[in-house]
C-alpha cells in the first residue's frame, strides 16, 4: 500500500506547476550562477599561479635580509624593496562554484612580516564582471539557491498533502481501505523526498558539467566525495521543509489555509532569521573603532622599544637608532640611502616597514660595532612584534572570532543556516578552515624567524648591504604551502550541523505522525 501512495503523490507532485516553476527557476539560476562563478574561479586560479611563480622566483634575487620585514611598493633605496616580504598563498577551493562560503569576503594572500603577526588575507585580483547582470549573481551560490527556491517548492508541495485531500475528499477514501495512516504518511514522505531529489540532481548534474567543462578547474576522488555529501546534505536539508510542509498541513484543515502559514513558515526560517541574526551580531562588531583602539594599543607598545632601542643605541655613544652615522660608505656608490619606516609611526593601511639598506660599505673598526647594535635592536623589535600583537588581537581578531562562533551556534538552530555551514566545511569554504589557514601562516613566520637565527641574519653585514661578496642567499628559505582539510576533518567540522539537521528531521517527523494520528479525515 506505501507503493500505491508513492506513486499517487509523486504523480501530482510531478505534474503540479508549482514543481514546474520552482523546477525551471531554479535550473535557470544554477546555470546563471555556474557560469559566472566558473569564471571567477578561473580568474582567482590563475591570479594564483601567476603569483605563486612570482613567489618562487622573488626570493632568489632578494640579495640582503632585511628586505623580509618590509612590502614597499615605491622604493628608491634598491630596486628589490618592491618585491619584499614573501606571501602565503592559499588556493581557490573548486567547490566554491558550489558553496562560497567566505571565499568572498576573504582574499587569497598574506604578506608574511618579520616584526608583525599575520592576521588577514588581501585579494591578489578579484573578479570584476563587466555585465551588471551577471554581477547581481556572484553574490550567491548553488547553496543559497537551494536555500530558497528549492526549500519553498519542498515546503509548498508539502503543504497541501494532508488538508488539499482532505478537501478533495480523497483522503477519507483512501483512508476506508485497509492503508493504516502510518502507510499514508511513510508513502508521502517517500514520494516528497523522491520528487525533491530530480531537481537536486539535477542541479548537481549540471553544475558539475560545467566545472568539469571549465579549464583550470581540476577535480580529483576528494572532490567527489565532497559532491556526494553535499548531494546528501541538500536532500537531507530539503527533506527537513517538506516534513515543516507536512507538519503543516496535518495541523490545518483547508489547503489556503496551510499554503499561508507554509510562506509564512519560509519567509521566517529561510530569509528573514538567517540574515537578522547575521545582520544584528555584524552590527555589534563596530569594526571601524576597534581597528583605530587596537593599532593605538599596539602604538604604544612600539613607543616602549622605541625608547629601549634608543637607550641601547645611546649606550654606544650614537644618538639614534640606527646609528648609521657609524658606517663608512663610498660617496660615489650609486644608490647610497637609507630606507626606515619607525613602527611607533605606523599607521593601518601604510605600507611602510622597518627596513635598513646601506650600499657602499667600507670596512672599518665601527662596522662591527654597528653590526652588534642592529643585532641587538633587531631582536628587540622582533621581541616587541608579540607585546604589539597582543595588545590589539583581543578587538582586532579575538573579538570578531567571537562574534563568529556566537553566528555560528545560533544559525546552526536554524535549518538554513546548519545547512549553509555544513555545506561550506564540504567544499573548502568555511571559515574555521580559513582560519587555520592564518595559523599555519604564523607557524610559517616562525619558520623564516628561525631560518634567519640560524644564520645569525640579524647581525650579519647582510642583514643591511648587498655589496659584491656580500650577498645574502634565500634560495634555502622555507617555502610556504597550505595543508587543506582532508574529507574527514571537514566531515568532522561539519558534524554539529549534520546532527541539528537530523534532529530537525526526527522532531518533525515524530511530529507529522502524532498530527496525522488525530487528523479527522471528514
Amino acid at each position: 500500500m506505501i507503493g500505491i501512495v508513492f506513486k499517487k503523490e509523486m504523480l501530482s507532485h510531478l505534474l503540479s506547476q508549482r514543481f514546474a516553476a520552482c523546477t525551471a527557476l531554479a535550473v535557470v539560476l544554477i546555470i546563471a550562477n555556474g557560469m559566472l562563478t566558473s569564471q571567477a574561479y578561473v580568474q582567482k586560479k590563475a591570479s594564483y599561479l601567476t603569483q605563486r611563480a612570482v613567489e618562487e622566483t622573488k626570493l632568489p634575487e632578494i640579495t640582503y635580509y632585511s628586505v623580509l620585514g618590509s612590502d614597499m611598493d615605491n622604493a628608491d633605496a634598491s630596486p628589490l624593496l618592491d618585491k619584499a616580504a614573501p606571501r602565503a598563498l592559499r588556493p581557490p577551493r573548486p567547490l566554491e562554484v558550489f558553496a562560497q562560503g567566505v571565499e568572498q569576503e576573504v582574499g587569497q594572500a598574506v604578506e608574511v612580516l618579520l616584526f608583525e603577526v599575520p592576521y588577514q588575507t588581501e585579494a591578489i585580483a578579484p573578479f570584476q564582471s563587466g555585465n551588471p547582470y551577471l554581477a547581481i549573481f556572484a553574490s550567491f551560490d548553488m547553496v543559497y539557491i537551494f536555500q530558497l527556491v528549492l526549500c519553498l517548492l519542498a515546503i509548498l508541495i508539502a503543504s497541501e498533502t494532508v488538508s488539499g485531500e482532505k478537501e478533495d475528499g480523497t483522503l477519507r477514501l483512501m483512508l476506508t481501505t485497509n492503508v493504516s495512516r502510518a502507510q499514508v504518511l511513510a508513502g508521502k514522505i517517500l514520494a516528497g523526498l523522491t520528487t525533491l531529489a530530480i531537481p537536486t540532481a539535477l542541479g548537481f548534474i549540471l553544475l558539475t558539467i560545467l566545472l568539469l567543462g571549465t579549464e583550470q578547474i581540476e577535480v580529483g576522488v576528494g572532490e567527489w566525495v565532497r559532491l556526494a555529501l553535499l548531494f546528501a546534505l541538500s536532500l537531507l536539508y530539503l527533506l527537513v521543509f517538506y516534513l515543516i510542509g507536512l507538519a503543516i498541513s496535518c495541523a490545518t484543515h483547508r489547503s489556503a489555509t496551510s499554503l499561508i502559514y507554509a510562506l509564512f513558515t519560509w519567509a521566517l526560517l529561510a530569509i528573514v532569521l538567517p540574515t537578522s541574526i547575521t545582520a544584528l551580531l555584524n552590527e555589534q562588531a563596530n569594526m571601524g573603532e576597534k581597528h583605530k583602539q587596537a593599532h593605538h594599543k599596539a602604538a604604544q607598545v612600539w613607543k616602549e622599544f622605541a625608547q629601549e632601542v634608543t637607550d641601547l643605541t645611546r649606550a654606544h655613544g650614537q644618538p639614534k637608532y640606527p646609528p648609521v652615522r657609524m658606517v663608512e660608505r663610498f660617496h660615489t656608490v650609486y644608490g647610497m640611502k637609507t630606507v626606515w619606516g619607525d613602527p611607533n609611526e605606523y599607521e593601518y593601511g601604510n605600507k611602510q616597514r622597518p627596513q635598513l639598506y646601506l650600499s657602499g660599505v667600507v670596512d672599518s673598526p665601527a662596522l662591527a660595532e654597528f653590526q652588534d647594535i642592529v643585532r641587538s635592536g633587531e631582536r628587540l623589535r622582533l621581541k616587541y612584534a608579540q607585546p604589539a600583537w597582543n595588545a590589539k588581537a583581543p578587538l582586532i581578531e579575538d573579538f570578531p572570532r567571537r562574534i563568529q562562533r556566537w553566528n555560528t551556534y545560533i544559525q546552526r538552530l536554524l535549518p538554513a543556516g546548519a545547512y549553509a555551514q555544513a555545506a561550506s566545511a564540504f567544499a573548502g569554504t568555511s571559515r574555521r578552515e580559513y582560519y587555520d589557514f592564518i595559523d599555519q601562516v604564523r607557524t610559517y613566520r616562525g619558520q623564516i624567524i628561525t631560518f634567519l637565527e640560524e644564520r645569525d641574519a640579524f647581525g650579519s653585514r647582510k642583514w643591511f648591504n648587498d655589496d659584491p661578496g656580500y650577498r645574502a642567499d634565500l634560495r634555502d628559505l622555507p617555502r610556504f604551502k597550505e595543508r587543506g582539510w582532508t574529507v574527514a576533518q571537514s566531515l568532522r567540522h561539519a558534524l554539529p550541523d549534520l546532527t541539528a539537521l537530523l534532529l530537525y528531521a526526527v522532531v518533525l517527523f515524530v511530529l507529522a505522525n502524532r498530527l496525522f494520528a488525530r487528523y479527522a479525515a471528514q
